[in-house]
């Protein structure tokens, strides 16, 4: 059986075996959420309007009516089913599970108790063929679910040293083992919460983050991004960075309970909700990072000014350059220039978007020229995003002060004042030239700046305001 049918069987075996065996938790930094591309929108013949959301007048800021119509489509659409699977380890030759609590290794596909242990006891995972073995004895079956007796404190087990809510589904192929958290929405964003902006911040921009984490879990479940591997969303910044119960903080839990259902939907249907660390100042249109326009992605200004990445540069040689590109696949031999510019099909004159950030760059060689995409030179030379310029300095000679003025001098190397910018031709010559990328902000910059909410929560807002500025047009609404 290959690999995917074989995932896809077993997920929905134990989908339909455990459905009801999570209860929702709870009652009333920093990375970026890119796993997926959306599916595109049609982007209208005149400019997308921007109208102003509806004022806040409580917890979710719409009235019963709207909120009744928006609860009724999303249900409709995507159901109300809380139930989330992390993938917490692909390929793993060998596992240690435990819970405090005591645990039952049930059959993925028959309910059948494979074995129980007491508070603590281990069990040694491994796999031969696709046979798991528990402390190297056979089960016989190809999935089991570990689940830890539940009590006051609610249900907690323990893999290779990390701590989890809910259940551990182990699942053995070719003498390796797939290792799946599934929990509740609620527990999941409670573990990545904490893992994705600071627990000291502001409430409001908890409760933000909270919704946002929560939207793009349930929009990246439902598309299947990572279905045919036997789960719903990776634990790292793939998806969103998730680590079980290690980082949970009072102050995160408490954010998650307090908008607990809450997801932001464009004409009844979840969002796909990215998010970054610092927008270093504005924010990016969708069709302008991925190439699809979403009428919700909007770019917007933002308050960056108290983030520690608003301002950034990054220095390398002619030689740097050429070596990171040739790692790149992009042989240019020796570079001669290097210039801002605009992709093919691009809005773009002069190689900066509407946003300030960079569009594309050209590196002029002896062997090539080649254009590439701002996404692109961000990831080859490791920037912190692209909203960038670029600038070439040369170093110049101080001469030496005669002997009859005070303070004698000495011949000093100082940075000579730099090259012009933007869609300017930047020659490169000789071994003394510096590249130069100056730029602001850190990550893909679409939708929520986690620095930018930090700064309107600290100036009053609440989360839904927060949202509000950050995804164009959106509704608040409830799932459960």
């Amino acid at each position: 059986m290959m690999k995917k049918d074989l995932y896809k069987k077993i997920a929905q075996g134990m989908l339909a075996a455990f459905a009801g065996s999570l209860v929702i938790s709870g009652g009333a930094a920093m990375a970026e959420a890119s796993v997926i591309t959306p599916d595109t929108g049609t982007k209208p013949t005149n400019a997308h309007k921007r109208t102003n959301p509806p004022r806040p007048t409580g917890a979710s800021a719409h009235n019963e009516e709207t909120q009744a119509e928006q609860q009724s489509a999303v249900k409709k659409n995507y159901g109300v089913d809380n139930v989330i699977r992390i993938g917490i380890g692909d390929g793993v030759v060998k596992g240690v599970i435990s819970s405090v609590n005591g645990m039952n290794a049930l059959g993925g596909n028959d309910s059948h108790n494979y074995g129980s242990f007491k508070s603590n006891i281990v069990a040694s995972v491994s796999a031969e063929n696709n046979n798991i073995l528990i402390n190297g004895k056979s089960t016989g079956a190809s999935s089991l679910v570990f689940a830890p007796v539940e009590n006051a404190s609610g249900s907690k087990i323990k893999y290779n040293g990390h701590e989890y809510r809910g259940q551990l589904v182990v699942t053995a192929e070719g003498g390796k083992l797939l290792i799946v958290n599934r929990l509740s929405l609620e527990d999941y964003v409670k573990g990545v919460l904490p893992s994705e902006m600071t627990p000291s911040w502001n409430q409001e921009a908890l409760k933000a983050q909270a919704v946002a984490a929560r939207t793009f879990a349930l929009y990246t479940k439902n598309q299947k991004a990572h279905f045919g591997s036997g789960y719903d969303l990776c634990d790292s910044t793939h998806c969103q960075s998730y680590d079980g119960l290690v980082n949970e903080a009072d102050s995160t839990s408490l954010a998650t309970d307090a908008t607990m259902g809450l997801v932001m939907t464009y004409q009844g249907k979840p969002i796909y909700a990215p998010y970054h660390s610092s927008s270093g100042g504005s924010t990016e249109n969708s069709e302008d990072v991925w190439g699809n326009y979403l009428p919700y992605l909007r770019s917007v200004k933002d308050d960056d000014s108290q983030s520690p990445y608003h301002n950034w540069s990054v220095r390398f040689t002619a030689a740097q350059v050429q070596k990171l590109l040739s790692a790149a696949g992009k042989n240019i031999g020796q570079l001669k220039s290097i210039s801002m510019t605009a992709a093919q099909g691009s809005s773009s004159i002069n190689g900066v978007l509407a946003s300030g950030r960079a569009n594309a760059v050209k590196f002029v060689g002896t062997g090539q020229t080649i254009i590439i995409n701002a996404q692109d030179v961000r990831k080859i030379f490791g920037l912190k995003s692209t909203y960038f310029n670029i600038r070439t300095e040369r170093a110049a000679t101080i001469p030496p002060v005669k002997k009859d003025v005070k303070n004698n001098g000495s011949a000093n190397v100082i940075d000579a004042a730099p090259a012009a910018m933007h869609g300017t031709n930047l020659r490169v010559e000789g071994d003394n030239v510096a590249i130069v990328f100056d730029g602001h902000g850190f990550g893909h910059g679409l939708g929520m700046a986690q620095y930018g909410a930090k700064a309107m929560a600290d100036a009053g807002k609440k989360y839904d305001e927060i949202l509000h500025h950050y995804y164009t047009d959106v509704e608040i609404s409830k799932l459960y």
